[in-house]
């Protein structure tokens, strides 16, 4: 008997096998396995598949298919954010788009725009999504003695609900070549609301350091309560201290090895500094310069335009850990939310607001990325 009778065979008793109780289902199998020839196990298992009909894919057209190119623009703005971070932030994008006479959607394809979820975004967008991959080294080393009279912290330490409490960091734009003098960016983040600024500077001395900190400090919306840092040696000096005592900042360290203490910052050294300005060497005053034009940019778009989702709780049960993030908004929506923001204040960056068209900065934001 050839392979196609056996396979009819089997088929002509799917539907009584179906049907039958168990002890029915045994006498089945022992009356095809005398006709096949099979083993009763595979005869198990083939007879509840019906063989040799192949199964017919149930395809459904998506109602955001009619959306799609304007999802598209929508993302391309957004940085190719993910489902979750992308879609809190389509209206944003929809009414400054809308403002400045960048884009023009139906009553329709606003509603759909509105309604559509992050998993069918990540869905649609599936096929132009393309992830950048290259990672740098680290150009961390560890600092002198003076850090052992600097406290110690972990992430569970700060004051997650007020702004003002800031991770910092720097990173490298050495290209690879650590030798000579080249540019550093100071890299900060707000804890509570994910406010985020640059500064960048020529090599990492500690009067550098903290003329840049001073330059960020002056930017910030709100009041620089306290910092915190790892174990690089650029942080641990007594220019910083000074500083920080000066002006009444809270000044401590992660633990060393430890990059869990620090998440934030570790997260927008990539998602922010290494996105937009690259891993190449940067070691003239006229790469400065332009960084800096660019880092002015890119404080309104990332605070104003890009989401982020923060830690609301982290618990623990044995070797699992299990982490539930916030609703992702912009750090702008954050501090607009926030009771420890004053009403002036607020005032102030809903005009900011106002003036801000998120495809002209992303536009200038990459010109100033390219003359890098």
């Amino acid at each position: 008997m050839s392979k196609e009778e056996k396979l009819a065979v089997v088929r002509a008793f799917v539907p009584e096998y179906k049907k039958a109780v168990k002890k029915g289902k045994g006498q089945i199998l022992t009356q095809v396995l005398e006709l096949t020839g099979y083993s009763r196990k595979h005869l198990m298992e083939i007879l509840v598949k019906v063989p040799g009909k192949k199964k017919i894919k149930r395809v459904r057209f998506s109602r955001y298919l009619k959306i799609l190119d304007k999802l598209k623009k929508l993302w391309a703005i957004s940085k190719y954010s993910t489902g979750v971070r992308f879609v809190p932030v389509i209206p944003t994008y929809l009414d400054s788009l809308e403002r400045f006479g960048e884009l023009s959607v139906t009553l329709e394809e606003r509603k759909l725009l509105s309604a559509i979820s992050p998993s069918t975004v990540n869905r649609l967008l599936k096929t132009e999504r393309r992830k950048l991959t290259l990672k740098g080294r680290s150009g961390t080393k560890p600092g002198s003695l003076l850090k052992n009279q600097i406290p110690i912290h972990t992430w569970r330490d700060w004051d997650n609900s007020k702004p003002g409490f800031t991770e910092i960091d720097t990173v490298h734009h050495s290209g690879g070549n650590p030798s000579g003098e080249y540019i550093h960016t100071l890299d900060t983040t707000d804890v509570a609301t994910g406010w985020n600024e640059c500064a960048g500077l020529m090599g990492r001395g500690e009067v550098g350091l903290v003329k840049a900190l001073g330059k960020i400090r002056r930017r910030l919306p709100f009041k620089l309560l306290g910092i915190d840092f790892d174990s690089g040696g650029e942080f641990v000096n007594w220019h910083l201290v000074r500083y920080s005592k000066k002006h009444r900042i809270t000044y401590t360290r992660a633990r060393e090895g430890y990059s869990n203490d620090q998440p934030y910052i570790e997260q927008q050294n990539y998602s922010v500094v290494r996105t937009y300005v690259g891993y190449k060497r940067l070691d003239t005053q006229r790469q400065l310069r332009i960084l800096n034009k660019l880092y002015q940019k890119l404080s309104d778009y990332q605070n104003f335009f890009q989401s982020v989702m923060r830690l609301k709780e982290k618990i623990r049960n044995g070797a699992h850990v299990t982490r539930r993030y916030d609703k992702a908004k912009t750090a702008y929506q954050r501090m607009l939310g926030s009771p420890d923001i004053s009403e002036e204040v607020k005032h102030k960056l809903k005009e900011r607001y106002l003036t801000l068209n998120p495809k002209k900065l992303l536009e200038e934001i990459t010109e100033l990325a390219r003359k890098l």
